[in-house]
């Protein structure tokens, strides 16, 4: 098995496993990620970052799982983590350093606020 470790917005490292999609996962709390490899083939993109109490139940037939797969997903990477407090840390911090394509669009928080002082209304339209 081998091992990603990505940097947060905050500064700090993340340590995941890397498995295949096939794999028996376990009941146990998670952060994962859908995962392709990087460019030239070296270390990997995030594609979708979520967590969960239940590894196993979550990622069996996961609805995001299809759609990773057309953007290049071949892997799961897993950060286990027992505290719930801890893994939506884990996941803030390193969704906003890392942008993955499949959770949406990223807003700075600075130029939101400036937006909403000069009265600029920002609208999401799909």
């Amino acid at each position: 098995m081998s091992e990603a470790i990505f940097r947060g917005i905050s500064g700090r490292l993340h340590r995941f496993s890397v498995h295949r999609p096939h794999e028996q996962f376990t009941g146990a709390p998670a952060v994962y990620c859908f995962a392709r490899p990087g460019p030239a083939g070296r270390g990997w993109t995030p594609l979708f970052l979520s967590r969960t109490g239940n590894l196993s139940k979550r990622l069996a037939g996961h609805e995001q799982w299809p759609e990773a797969q057309l953007l290049g997903a071949t892997h799961i990477l897993i950060h286990q983590h027992d505290e719930r407090d801890a893994r939506e840390y884990v996941e803030a911090d390193l969704a906003q350093a890392l942008k993955p394509a499949m959770n949406g669009p990223f807003f700075d928080a600075e130029l939101v606020e400036a937006a909403e002082d000069t009265g600029v209304r920002l609208i999401w339209a799909a």
